[in-house]
């Protein structure tokens, strides 16, 4: 049977996914307007900037190979010495992009220096898209390690000159020289004997800088001479001055730092945690950081085969190393908590795709859509108001290196899963969705901007959109989103570009178009598909199981106290007090009160040996027994006898100490029979002596057949009957010291006029102090029967 697919499941996300393209093209065409890496304009060929490039080497007299250099785009997040975001700000997109705050493009070749018997050297030049040079490098970056170490000298003051020049354009000249640090912003005016020449100060390399004459907006040229006769010439505009508002940053504390510096502490502890309790799985969070380790590292090999561009691998494998810590302790501690939310992860690794399936999917891409509206939307209002900046471009590039949006995409999809299970955890369920969207929001931020306002207000408009989508179809969908959300930026980008970038396009493009076509896929087949039960991860078995047992013990726990008296029988001239403190698994102390037909209280103490169902079926079956033998014409001892018959064939894993007292409440006397149970104290009022009721006898249940014998005494008036389990004298402190059968002796001695309640108190509160502190083992449990 074919199954259809009703109209209103398919309709709905196709008006997401509208909605998800009307935002992201609303968020490229303000950064087309406002951010200068995205400006209209036609790019030049490559061939272009290899002309350029070429006519260049050769004023600088560098010979190169026949071989066509290698062309790519690059930005100025990518720089050594970064561009001052409040001198960006003052210019408008334009006059930015025209000083190297936009887009760049990169040429590299190794060439041969005009000097005889030189070794051959890289030149790497980078282009604004006019075909103007703004950075040029004269060396690889190995090269200048390796002559660094070797100690060899820097370039010659002519060739420095030489090397500074080609930054100029036509109509500009150089002013009067100046020194810089490389990195910092002070400029020191030095002599003209000094002109050319590079400097060099407690490990720091200084720089020559020239005011070039004529530029608009005013910029200078900082050549740099490195070891080996390596050099670096950038071109920069001119410094501002300070920016407004200087003073200690106590919202980009708040807003930025302190909720990174939390969401990187809280997964580092929490992954701990898991592994130490083996409650973690990186199943899921594996398959992530091996695409995102293979999608940084092809790239990254081809653009630089040197050994350095390998030893950048080292950055890549760190990276996936974070993801699967990050991803993998985010999902384990959510699956912990609400298997549910994760469920469609496993859904759609093993591709049991089904129409809730689908939808999420769906949902997603256009969620991330709209993601990737509001970001570079942000961008642009923050390239556009003043004092407000990005820190960085849009987008980095080469699109997929050593960081890539999958990266991304990943660790903000993680940060939501991770704020949802705290949530889960610390918080009621109506604060939930706030809170975990708080916290994903600043953690992880989507957009890093200034002021930090901006950056937080993002982040929280994108928290809440993924934690919403992960509570309502799950973690796929939240995953799906924040992939997106980076991808359909870098795939606008570099569809803007195809002629430069097609396989990050098809790449960057093809990934949320698989989520689409697994959507509808999803969306066709019937809800039988995902409804079968998944393999969980191995930890998950273990859980369960835990969580099972946990509930039994919980369940046998109610059950015992449900064996309990609900209410201790009023007497006239008795006081009756009684408590029972469980230990951590469901024991088998129990107590009980009976009456005859001629009035006598039948008080019953006893304790199961062991732990878990046998003890709590015991039990039950002891207090049945009892209620079923007592009679005004048995003694405690047949009671006893008959109730060992019972046990024996109810369990033959058990046995039970037992005391059973027959009361005459109107003249004080007792008959007593005991089976293996501690021996009762008699508290002698005020006369202040403890006597125990000495009657020895063997537990109920195993070994040969019983006889139990009764013993007579009685219970003066004033005076107490004080029952304890072993659970009370065999308590121990930290130092393994138990508090013993003197003790609670010794103390009842003071207690002897007073109320069974007070009694009771004062026993359990010595009986605490001994503990210090410490979880008692086994149960507890105290009856004090006084007679007024």
């Amino acid at each position: 049977m074919t199954y259809v697919t009703p109209r209103s499941t398919i309709l709905r996300p196709l008006a997401a996914l509208a909605l998800g393209a009307l935002a992201l093209a609303a968020g490229i065409a303000l950064a087309r307007a406002w951010l200068p890496e995205w400006l209209p304009g036609e790019l030049p060929s490559r061939e272009f900037f290899v002309n350029r490039y070429r006519e260049i080497a050769r004023q600088a007299g560098v010979r190169l190979p026949a071989a066509e250099p290698k062309v790519a785009f690059t930005g100025r997040d990518e720089d050594v010495e970064k561009l001052d975001d409040d001198v960006v700000d003052r210019l408008g997109p334009r006059r930015a992009a025209a000083v190297g705050a936009g887009l760049l493009v990169d040429v590299k070749q190794q060439g041969v220096p005009p000097k005889t018997g030189a070794p051959a050297r890289e030149l790497r030049i980078r282009f604004l898209p006019s075909g103007d040079p703004v950075i040029l490098r004269w060396s690889h970056l190995a090269e200048i390690f390796e002559d660094k170490m070797k100690k060899k000298p820097g370039p010659s003051a002519a060739e420095q000159a030489r090397f500074s020049r080609l930054l100029l354009r036509p109509g500009e000249r150089f002013g009067p020289a100046g020194q810089r640090e490389v990195g910092a912003t002070k400029h020191v005016t030095v002599g003209s004997e000094n002109r050319g020449a590079s400097f060099k100060d407690e490990g720091e390399f200084l720089g020559i800088t020239y005011p070039v004459v004529g530029s608009d907006p005013p910029q200078y040229v900082i050549v740099t001479g490195l070891p080996g006769g390596a050099l670096r010439v950038e071109r920069k505009p001119a410094d501002a001055g300070a920016k407004d508002g200087e003073g200690f940053p106590v919202a980009a504390l708040l807003l930025q730092g302190i909720p990174v510096i939390c969401g990187g502490a809280a997964v580092i502890v929490l992954f701990i945690l898991l592994l130490a309790r083996r409650r973690i799985g990186f199943v899921n969070g594996g398959l992530l950081a091996a695409v995102v380790f293979v999608a940084a590292a092809i790239p990254s090999l081809f653009a630089d085969p040197s050994w350095l561009g390998a030893l950048q691998l080292v950055g890549a494998v760190f990276l996936a190393l974070w993801i699967l810590l990050v991803w993998s302790t985010s999902e384990s501690y959510l699956r912990s908590l609400q298997p549910g939310l994760v469920q469609s992860l496993d859904t759609l690794r093993t591709g049991r795709l089904g129409p809730r399936s689908g939808r999420a999917l769906l949902y997603g891409v256009a969620a991330g859509a709209f993601l990737a509206g509001l970001r570079l939307a942000v961008l642009a209002l923050a390239s556009h108001l003043p004092h407000a900046w990005p820190k960085n471009d849009s987008f980095r590039l080469p699109l997929f290196g050593i960081r890539t949006p999958l990266n991304d995409g990943v660790l903000l999809a993680a940060s939501a899963m991770l704020a949802v299970g705290l949530a889960v955890r610390f918080l009621p369920a109506r604060w939930v969705p706030w809170a975990a969207a708080v916290g994903a929001g600043l953690a992880l931020p989507l957009v890093p901007c200034d002021p930090p306002w901006l950056q937080a207000g993002a982040g929280l408009v994108a928290g809440g959109v993924l934690v919403f989508l992960s509570l309502q179809t799950g973690v796929a969908a939240g995953l799906a989103a924040a992939l997106s959300a980076y991808l359909l930026q870098a795939a606008a980008f570099a569809g803007l570009h195809l002629s430069w970038l097609p396989v990050s396009f098809n790449f960057a493009a093809g990934i949320p178009a698989l989520f689409l076509a697994l959507g509808f896929v999803g969306l066709s087949r019937p809800p039988q598909a995902e409804l079968e039960r998944i393999k969980p991860p191995a930890f998950m078995k273990r859980l369960e199981e835990e969580q099972r047992v946990r509930y039994e013990m919980d369940l046998l726990a109610r059950m015992q106290r449900g064996l309990l008296p609900a209410k201790l029988p009023e007497i006239a001239g008795w006081e009756i007090a009684a408590r029972s403190l469980l230990a951590t698994e469901a024991g088998g102390d129990l107590y009980d009160f009976l009456h005859d037909e001629k009035g006598n209280l039948w008080i019953a103490a006893g304790d199961v040996a062991g732990h878990g169902y046998s003890c709590s079926i015991a039990q039950a079956m002891t207090s049945a027994a009892l209620a079923s033998l007592i009679g005004a014409e048995k003694t405690p001892a047949e009671v006893l006898v008959g109730a060992d018959r019972v046990i024996r064939r109810a369990s033959t894993r058990n046995f039970t100490s037992l005391a059973l007292v027959r009361l005459d409440p109107r003249t004080g006397e007792a008959l007593m029979s005991n089976a293996g149970h501690p021996f009762p104290l008699l508290l002698l009022g005020a006369a202040g002596g403890v006597e125990e009721i000495d009657l020895p006898g063997l537990p109920l249940g195993q070994g040969p057949p019983r006889k139990y014998s009764d013993l007579r005494f009685e219970i003066p008036p004033g005076s107490s009957l004080v029952f304890c389990s072993d659970g009370l004298f065999e308590a121990a402190d930290a130092r393994e010291n138990l508090y013993g059968y003197e003790h609670p002796r010794e103390l009842l001695r003071a207690f002897g006029d007073r109320p069974a309640t007070e009694i009771l108190e004062a026993l359990f509160t010595d009986w605490r102090r001994h503990l210090g502190g410490q979880e008692h083992q086994d149960d507890t449990t105290v009856v004090v029967v006084k007679r007024i």
